[in-house]
C-alpha cells in the first residue's frame, strides 16, 4: 500500500472513531473515494465529503472536527453565512497533513448513489455511477482536464458502464458541453495535468474525443426541405 492510501485510510478511521456527526451527516465523495477502493488510477491526498441531505448547514460539523482535533485542524476556507461548506487541513498523528473539505450538496442524495465503504467500517462512500454522473457534470462546470482522466479510467476499467456514460451525455446542454470540450487544445490538456505526474495527457484527450463522438447527430438523421 502506497503512502498516500495510507495517509487517507488513517484520516478515515480517526473520522469514523471520533466524528459521528459527520459521518452521520455526509458521505465520502471526490476522487479519492474511488481511486482507493475502485479505479486506483490516480493519487489524491484530498478527503472530499458531502451532505445526504440537500442545503445542510455544515458548521455544526466543523465545530465537532475543531472539538476533536483541536490545533491539529488549520481552517482554510470558513463556512459562509449558510454554512454551506469548509475546508482545512488536518495533521494526522504520522505527521502526514490531509486537506478536509466538507460541502453541502444542493440535492438530497439516495441510499441507491452510495455504497458502504472498505476503507473504514461505517462509512459510506458515493457509488461509481453516482461519480460518474458527477465527472461528467463538471466537464461542463470547470475547466479541468483531470475530470477526462477520471471519466476515461472508469470506461477503461468498466467498459459496461458506456451506455450509462452516453446516456448521461445526452442530458447536457449539448452546445455547451461541445464548446467546452472544443475549448481544450491537445497542448491545454498538457499542460493542466502537469502537475498531476500520475495522469496520462492521452487518456484525458481520448475521453474528449469519446465524449465528442457522442454529440454528433446521427448521420441517418434527414435534413429538412423546405
Amino acid at each position: 500500500m502506497n503512502s498516500w492510501n495510507v495517509a487517507l485510510q488513517e484520516a478515515l478511521q480517526l473520522l469514523v472513531e471520533k466524528c459521528p456527526r459527520l459521518v452521520k451527516s455526509c458521505y465520502w465523495g471526490g476522487t479519492a473515494s474511488i481511486s482507493v477502493e475502485e479505479l486506483h488510477h490516480r493519487e489524491s491526498f484530498d478527503l472530499d465529503f458531502h451532505t445526504r441531505q440537500a442545503l445542510l448547514d455544515v458548521r455544526p460539523i466543523l465545530a465537532e472536527i475543531q472539538s476533536v482535533f483541536g490545533t491539529h485542524f488549520e481552517v482554510v476556507h470558513e463556512p459562509d453565512e449558510f454554512g454551506s461548506g469548509f475546508l482545512g487541513v488536518l495533521t494526522l498523528p504520522s505527521g502526514n497533513k490531509i486537506n478536509l473539505e466538507v460541502l453541502s450538496n444542493y440535492q438530497d442524495v439516495g441510499e441507491n448513489e452510495l455504497v458502504p465503504s472498505s476503507s473504514a467500517k461505517g462509512l459510506s462512500r458515493v457509488s461509481l455511477a453516482r461519480y460518474l454522473a458527477d465527472k461528467i457534470q463538471c466537464v461542463l462546470e470547470r475547466c479541468e482536464a483531470k475530470d477526462l482522466v477520471d471519466i476515461r479510467a472508469v470506461l477503461l476499467v468498466h467498459p459496461e458502464m458506456e451506455v450509462e456514460a452516453k446516456s448521461l451525455v445526452g442530458q447536457q446542454d449539448s452546445l455547451l458541453l461541445a464548446e467546452r470540450l472544443l475549448s481544450w487544445s491537445d497542448s491545454e490538456i498538457e499542460e493542466d495535468l502537469r502537475s498531476y505526474k500520475d495522469t496520462k495527457p492521452e487518456d484525458a484527450i481520448e475521453a474528449r474525443a469519446l465524449l465528442l463522438s457522442w454529440l454528433k447527430p446521427n448521420s441517418n438523421d434527414k435534413g429538412t426541405t423546405t
